[in-house]
């Protein structure tokens, strides 16, 4: 597919247009060969909430409501995952996703924390999710409740307990 910058905008043309030229006015009127029909301006939202430093603790990211991240056009629909009341921006990272778009799609203005830590570690964490946080939020809610976990038969965390 041919990329076309126009007025500042993005027009993306189909890959039967990819050997045309434009003419000395930049105008979309005056591309040789193309329709007008065929261009499709994309005009990128800015980062209202950018990637902070990955050397910035936690507790010095900005402060996002919930009512923000739960609200599409508040994030400017980028994909924020919530996990531990730190959110990241993974719009950029979902399609290189070892385990798909999926999932992480699902999670989208939600927190995901219990589900992320059952497949990721530390390690994940620091060398991926840190340059992914964009702030740090409060009471956005996981849809799924956490099962328990159990070791032989006995709960984990509870095994003082007796059997249950």
């Amino acid at each position: 597919m041919g990329w076309l910058q126009l007025n500042r905008q993005y027009a993306t043309l189909s890959s039967t247009h990819t050997n045309s030229t434009l003419h000395k006015d930049h105008s979309p009127t005056h591309i040789e060969g193309i329709h007008i029909e065929d261009i499709h301006i994309n005009n990128p939202q800015p980062h209202r909430y950018p990637p902070v430093a990955t050397d910035l603790p936690d507790a010095s990211l900005p402060f996002i409501p919930a009512s923000t991240v739960l609200d599409a056009e508040s994030r400017n629909h980028r994909l924020w995952l919530v996990i531990d009341n730190i959110i990241y921006d993974s719009t950029d990272f979902v399609s290189e996703h070892p385990g798909g778009s999926t999932v992480m799609n699902s999670f989208v203005g939600k927190d995901c924390s219990w589900q992320f830590w059952r497949f990721h570690t530390e390690e994940h964490m620091k060398v991926y999710g840190r340059g992914l946080r964009v702030g740090r939020t409060k009471g956005v809610k996981n849809p799924f409740r956490e099962p328990a976990r159990y070791v032989g038969l006995r709960r984990l965390g509870n095994a003082d307990e007796g059997w249950d």
